[in-house]
């Protein structure tokens, strides 16, 4: 089995000097709502309800979906904010992370470090009977759905993976050895633990994501463990500096 890393990137050295924002404000989050974002436009970064999480894993680059690459307590996950915070309108979206990585630093007192550990993956493979799915026409790709069905039309397998990657939390690898792009519909019945990678437009019922992928698709998802570089926090203060 291969053995993959997480591969994000840290622009600059953790611990080193990084540019600053010209300035910011930081003001807790306590409306109890589920939704966040992180918007960006000429001279002003806007996040809303973010998770401290959330805003560190953008602010190194890395996926919002791939919780596991930050390790640290509990309550990044809980304790959510408002950000503004301003810059000069030419400045390129990599010097925008960097610059929120010097707040972090600054006003959450974060120090972190690399760091390789041996986590949970999926691996996924063709089941024993052989694929029930077969190559599509080169085309533009494309999905839709929500909770409980993926549409697929001209994706492919490695696309595949990174949505069940998605839906399950954990890091999906494809070693299924098939290539081209493939159409076809998945239907399920989501547990409350797993995300949809689309908005939702209603959900279907049925056996659970692992059994549809066999029954449907001929594909199955085996549990391993692997690799992978994640970021470890060595401290952090739960309440910023005041602005």
């Amino acid at each position: 089995m291969k053995k993959p890393l997480l591969s994000f990137s840290v622009a600059l050295a953790l611990g080193a000097q990084t540019p600053a924002f010209e300035v910011a404000s930081i003001k807790p989050n306590r409306s109890g709502s589920g939704m966040s974002s992180i918007r960006g436009s000429m001279g002003r970064l806007t996040m809303e309800n973010v998770p401290v999480k959330k805003v560190t894993l953008w602010a190194y680059g890395i996926p919002d979906d791939r919780e596991y690459a930050l390790a640290g307590p509990d309550w990044l996950s809980t304790e959510r904010f408002d950000i503004q915070a301003t810059f000069p309108a030419d400045t390129p979206p990599q010097q925008v992370r960097l610059m929120t990585q010097t707040l972090l630093a600054e006003r959450f007192k974060l120090a972190l470090h690399p760091e390789t550990r041996l986590l949970p993956l999926y691996v996924l493979v063709v089941e024993k009977n052989g694929p029930k799915i077969h190559a599509a026409e080169d085309g533009q790709a494309r999905t839709s759905g929500g909770p409980g069905k993926l549409e697929a039309t001209r994706i492919t397998m490695q696309k595949l993976a990174d949505l069940l990657a998605r839906m399950t939390g954990e890091r999906v690898v494809d070693e299924t050895g098939l290539k081209g792009v493939f159409d076809f519909t998945l239907k399920w019945s989501p547990d409350e633990t797993q995300k949809s990678p689309m908005p939702d437009d209603g959900a279907a019922t049925g056996p659970s994501l692992f059994a549809a992928l066999q029954e449907q698709l001929g594909l199955k998802l085996e549990g391993r463990k692997g690799p992978a570089e994640i970021l470890v926090v060595d401290h952090i203060e739960k309440a910023p500096t005041e602005n």
